[in-house]
């Protein structure tokens, strides 16, 4: 979203409310601070009758697409693990944030408090913009001191960082739209840009969001957007041949979100305009928000002439899509994916964080960015917007709380940071589409099942019984979603019982 945020297309809006009369949510401005979500009601008794009416995550009826050899045979392995081959990247490897964080050249506490807490909780990718009229405030005017602070901090922590190519100034475009953008002075800009953080910047995404008015004025432009698009990977790569480009994150509600090849129809819309677009981006960005930003990830919409599909159902649109404009290898990241914690409340926001980023691991995608860190200031166009921070917002008090989100996302990395997808548990334990076991293993050896139910009731409870691998000696802990150890033991017939909830908790062993 960046905070001038992912908003829903008004007539996408409208549709939803008269179907299912629900709040609208997800618009946004610029500012580079948030607002505090705990006064906000908080959790199941806030929404879960609205969740069920538009979720419907039955747990026999809920997608089984995370793993489409998930399958009704009746033959199990002997042991489930066996054929596991832990592979891709590890966890500590894609986590990302899509902040606000200052970009000024003074200093600032929220930005180094930021900073702190994205390193203490395993984040690798720092993704802001660097807007346009900003860096060329005047032809051939140049100003980088605050990306230079901002930057430089950031890789002192370890933090990488992406830069989105946004925006424009009024002596480039004096209509105020982005159709009016001449490619060879866009070209200039980024090619500058690329240049100047050639030794200490990797990543450079073209735009927010283009397929929404919110941010492609007076409307989205497939056609413009992939002239430049062109002009910005050449000038990119003219000037850094190591970066990568990325095709701009996509919103998944969009002005053609009736078009019969799905939510990311604006890139077939580009190919039509420019058939030899795979050449010019090395990495496709999507955001994965679920409908309207309030379901959970495992939620499915299926009207017929419209589908809206689940988190990883998302993933599979994206890389059939890709296949079929015929660059069906190109990289995938998530550079925004959240949720907001008014009126779904912190704790099924830390849940289905906790979800997302399990799926995105076990699916192979290479950045997870989690929209954002500090909530709003009570700003925003949209109230929601104001709350799909990690911290509440600290006001000039310099007094702010760590979310349940944050809490998730630090224990995510504690026991996860090093390990990579190994396989799905599912077919193995017959368990129904809505139970999720995940397993992942890190160079060491220790394994670890990510265990959850999906949909919007995170504390009913399913019992499931886990069996362990062979050549473990019985020995296991169980820990909560924050990495707080809840119970261990050594089990004497090789399984362990697990009360599983929306919750996710996690199951470790050590294999030999």
């Amino acid at each position: 979203m960046t905070r001038d945020a992912s908003c829903w297309h008004i007539f996408a809006s409208i549709f939803v409310l008269l179907v299912f009369v629900f709040p609208v949510v997800g618009c946004g401005d610029d500012d580079d601070d948030n607002d505090d979500s705990d006064d906000v009601p908080n959790d199941d008794d806030v929404n879960d009758d609205v969740d069920d009416d538009l979720n419907d995550d039955n747990d026999d009826d809920v997608n089984d697409d995370l793993n489409d050899d998930v399958d009704d045979d009746d033959t199990a392995p002997v042991d489930p693990y066996a054929e596991m081959t832990p592979g891709g990247g590890t966890l500590d490897e894609i986590l990302g944030i899509s902040s606000h964080m200052s970009r000024g050249a003074a200093y600032n506490w929220k930005r180094e408090f930021e900073i702190e807490k994205l390193v203490e909780a395993g984040v690798k990718m720092v993704r802001t913009d660097f807007h346009w009229y900003s860096i060329e405030p005047e032809d051939d005017v140049w100003n980088f001191d605050g990306l230079d602070t901002m930057t430089d901090l950031c890789l002192a922590s370890g933090l990488d960082v992406t830069a989105i190519f946004l925006g424009s100034p009024d002596w480039a475009t004096p209509g105020g739209t982005a159709d009016e953008i001449d490619p060879a002075q866009y070209a200039d800009y980024t090619g500058k840009v690329a240049e100047h953080f050639a030794d200490r910047i990797d990543h450079y995404e073209f735009w927010n969001e283009q397929n929404t008015t919110r941010f492609w004025k007076p409307e989205p432009n497939p056609d413009k957007y992939g002239e430049l698009l062109k002009a910005v990977y050449e000038s990119v790569h003219d000037n850094d041949p190591d970066a990568s480009v990325i095709f701009g994150g996509l919103s998944p509600l969009e002005v053609n979100f009736f078009d019969p090849r799905g939510i990311w129809n604006f890139i077939h819309r580009v190919h039509e305009f420019h058939p030899d677009i795979c050449d010019y981006f090395d990495v496709l960005s999507i955001h994965p928000y679920t409908f309207l930003q309030q379901p959970s990830p495992e939620f499915d919409l299926d009207l017929g002439i419209y589908h809206f599909p689940t988190t990883v159902g998302f993933i599979d649109l994206a890389r059939s899509t890709l296949a079929d404009i015929g660059c069906p290898d190109k990289r995938l990241q998530f550079t925004e994916m959240g949720w907001p914690s008014l009126i779904i409340g912190d704790q099924r926001q830390a849940a289905y964080l906790a979800h997302s980023m399990m799926m995105a691991l076990a699916n192979d995608i290479e950045i997870y960015d989690w929209y954002t860190f500090w909530d709003g200031s009570g700003g925003a166009s949209l109230p929601t917007e104001d709350y799909f921070g990690l911290f509440t917002y600290p006001g000039d008090t310099q007094d702010t709380e760590a979310k349940e989100s944050f809490l998730a996302l630090r224990g995510a990395h504690r026991l996860l940071g090093d390990s990579r997808y190994a396989g799905d548990l599912r077919p193995a334990l017959y368990l129904d589409t809505n139970v999720y076991a995940l397993v992942f293993a890190d160079d060491q050896g220790m394994w670890t099942v990510a265990l959850w139910r999906g949909g919007p009731a995170i504390w009913e409870e399913k019992n499931i019984v886990v069996p362990l691998p062979a050549g473990t000696d019985g020995s296991w802990t169980l820990f909560d979603q924050s990495g707080d150890e809840i119970e261990s033991g050594i089990s004497e017939n090789g399984e362990v019982e697990v009360a599983v909830t929306g919750i996710t908790q996690y199951l470790r062993f050590f294999l030999n």
